[in-house]
């Protein structure tokens, strides 16, 4: 098709000059800038060639919006088969209606004749680019935008649509008000290569064609089989070879030759990521899935893009089993922790102090594991091991009781000791009456009852108010349990616990204001536990030294 550059008439290929001014004709380029195609669309330029053909932005004269138009290179107009598979596959694309793939809104022919598919245009740069110019992305990104391509791809395979080259060239970014959003493009276009044959592909053996970026294919693809032989799991496959590019910018696999390629993904072990690039934090969670859809038997594979966003997401999470079903684990950081109860009961003082207590149970009543573990409780505290706790606490619940008998047995009732308990806790204003005539009698008994000889006439006046049955011997016990431990009970136990496990996740992970603030926490409730006072110690010497250092 020919144009008059004068009266802007269009004639035909054959005409030379305007038959109504003689103006020299000059061959019309249908896609060209400013030109519009049937009356709807007006050419924007040119964003993309392949060899398929090429992709335009245009503007919807109507609607006022922008599109994108595929149109088939003239070279492929004299393939009939071509162009009824690139039809048929326009049609079947457009019933993928899904928020993370290109969305297909119409397909025509133009006044030349070339067939093209009216596409949703993206204002985005491709993943391909991301990754050249800022390197390994961090790990919750990759996850975002792996998540969202497995969703489209789910939405795809459940129309029985393979994509068959997934690859970062085939993702676009764009940026909403509601954050970053990917885009999968060329759904189909796998399907309308294959109908070329050897011409569209890499012809591997007579059987098969190889339909594919080699980088990026599956082994299933690189052995040669059609589309009807693929199934989902070999787009995984690609999108794992993307997602591992993706965490450490660089693939699994080096090759000089595409054939060398090829037989990598038939027969190479990726290199493990932790491997590759050992000084990136890539959780082993992570890293596990990404090898996992890098499987060469399909079935060791997710069974879905489904399946794979829900590894992604467990594996997203490690901080939950440390806080649920693993709460074991965090325990071996701090077997100091194991018991709390017998921490009060080793610092309750001297032996001296515990043997006038031994044969009075009623001090007993408002805390009846004191009196009864306070006699052994020394020599089992510092064991670290639950089990070797329970068998201890056996043995020595057997000692107390045999030496509780033992003592009750040989010491039954001493009349000596009896004044200087009925007048403190009985009857307080007859204890000055009653000393005097006690005092005698206790003092040639033992050397041992001295100072309580002492202790009630002291107690006699200042504590005729108080209804506590023992104050002479219960502030010796108490300010350990006060100062330790203010009101613990199980549930704050676990708390503790907790806030350890997560301090120390944080801290191993270089997180260091997060460790600080999980460490914060639990010395809130135990201020002297000395695990988090340690762990906010060191993140805070460690986030301070990462500052001096980025400064």
């Amino acid at each position: 098709m020919k144009v008059c550059p004068a009266c802007q008439v269009t004639y035909p290929l054959n005409f030379a000059v305007c038959p109504q001014d003689g103006s020299a004709l000059q061959e019309l380029d249908l896609w060209a800038e400013g030109s519009v195609i049937l009356e709807k669309y007006r050419i924007v330029g040119k964003v993309g060639q392949g060899g398929m053909g090429a992709v335009y932005k245009a503007i919807h004269l109507a609607f006022d919006e922008m599109r994108a138009l595929k149109v088939i290179s003239q070279e492929l107009m004299s393939d009939e088969l071509f162009v009824k598979r690139f039809k048929h596959e326009a049609v079947i694309t457009r019933r993928l209606q899904h928020p993370n793939a290109v969305r297909v809104d119409d397909i025509d022919e133009a006044e030349d004749g070339r067939p093209f598919i009216v596409m949703e245009f993206i204002e985005g740069r491709s993943l391909k680019k991301l990754i050249h110019e800022e390197g390994p992305m961090p790990v919750p990104r990759a996850c975002f935008i792996i998540k969202q391509v497995c969703r489209a791809l789910e939405a795809a395979h459940r129309l029985g649509m393979i994509h068959r080259d997934i690859k970062p060239d085939n993702i676009a970014l764009i940026d909403t008000p509601e954050g970053e959003v990917a885009k999968v493009l060329d759904f189909g276009i796998a399907k309308v290569k294959e109908s070329r044959g050897g011409d569209a592909g890499m012809t591997m053996t007579g059987a098969g064609v190889v339909i594919g970026t080699p980088q990026y294919m599956s082994p299933e693809q690189a052995m040669g089989k059609r589309g009807d032989e693929l199934d989902g799991r070999s787009d995984l496959y690609s999108l794992g070879m993307v997602m591992y590019q993706m965490l450490t910018g660089d693939l699994p696999f080096k090759a000089e030759t595409t054939m060398e390629m090829l037989l990598a993904h038939l027969q190479k072990q990726p290199t493990p990521i932790r491997e590759l690039r050992p000084d990136l934090q890539i959780p082993d969670s992570i890293a596990q899935v990404v090898m996992r859809t890098l499987e060469k038997d399909p079935e060791m594979r997710p069974a879905s893009a489904k399946a794979l966003i829900e590894e992604i997401e467990r594996a997203e999470k490690p901080a939950a089993p440390l806080r649920g079903t693993k709460i074991m684990q965090a325990s071996d950081f701090f077997p100091s922790e194991e018991a709390p109860p017998p921490q009060p009961e080793v610092a309750a003082g001297p032996p001296a102090a515990r043997v006038a207590p031994a044969p009075r149970p009623a001090p007993a009543a408002p805390r009846p594991a004191a009196p009864v573990s306070q006699p052994r409780v020394a020599a089992p505290a510092a064991k670290p091991s639950q089990w070797g706790l329970w068998v201890a606490l056996g043995v020595l619940a057997i000692g107390v009781g045999g030496g509780g008998w033992f003592f009750l047995v040989r010491r039954p009732a001493p009349s000596s000791e009896a004044p200087i308990v009925t007048p403190a806790e009985m009857n307080p204003g007859t204890a000055p009456s009653t000393t005097p005539s006690s005092q005698p009698a206790v003092t040639p008994a033992s050397t041992e009852t001295s100072p309580p000889a002492t202790t009630p006439s002291e107690k006699t006046v200042t504590e005729p108010s108080q209804p506590p049955t023992r104050p002479a011997t219960t502030p010796p016990v108490s300010p350990p349990t006060s100062v330790a431990r203010p009101s613990l009970n199980a549930g704050d136990l676990q708390k503790i616990k907790e806030h350890v496990a997560m301090a120390q996740f944080h801290f191993e992970r270089g997180e260091y204001a997060a460790a600080i603030e999980e460490a914060q926490g639990g010395l809130r409730l135990d201020p002297n536990n000395a695990q988090l006072r340690s762990l906010a110690a060191r993140a805070q010497k460690a986030k301070a030294a990462e500052e001096k250092y980025l400064q």
